[in-house]
């Protein structure tokens, strides 16, 4: 069964979060859809997570000379659409961001809001994603090691 990297991402995040007791857990529907990628039940209360898996981004470092820094790529904008996507477009509580190194993956888990107003607030470096995607989309380049010292960053899981 061939799987995108997105879909790999979520049946990682589904794993977890029901080793840690959540229940009711969907993943979002197979169409346009920017509320967020996994639903979760845990103590009566409802979670929503947009959920991100990279797979460049430790390759991208090693490129740059920087191994030990590498840079995230946070989408925003739909260049084909000329609308909100990615972050901005999501109503997720959570934003995961899954990156992988040799055999392992680690997330992060940030609040979305807060993580947004972060990266609306500080002038990080705009690319666009022909490199490793669809070449439809802008998104910020902020460094992980940045991001971690925010109060938007909530935890660290080696999954």
């Amino acid at each position: 069964m061939s799987f995108i990297k997105g879909d790999i991402g979520e049946s990682l995040w589904c794993t977890h979060l029901e080793n840690k007791g959540h229940y009711n857990i969907t993943t979002a529907p197979k169409k346009k859809f920017y509320d967020w990628d996994v639903r979760s039940e845990f103590s009566n209360r409802h979670y929503t997570f947009e959920v991100k898996y990279d797979s460049k981004a430790y390759w991208w470092a090693n490129r740059r000379g920087t191994p030990e820094e590498p840079n995230l790529y946070i989408e925003f904008k739909n260049t084909n659409k000329d609308e909100d996507s990615g972050i901005r477009a999501s109503k997720a509580l959570y934003y995961v961001y899954m990156l992988v190194r040799d055999e392992s993956v680690t997330a992060f888990i940030f609040e979305r809001k807060g993580l947004l107003k972060h990266l609306e607030d500080i002038t990080y470096k705009v690319v666009g994603n022909s490199a490793t995607g669809d070449d439809n989309a802008l998104g910020w380049i902020p460094p992980l090691t940045s991001l971690i010292t925010q109060d938007c960053f909530i935890q660290k899981i080696i999954l």
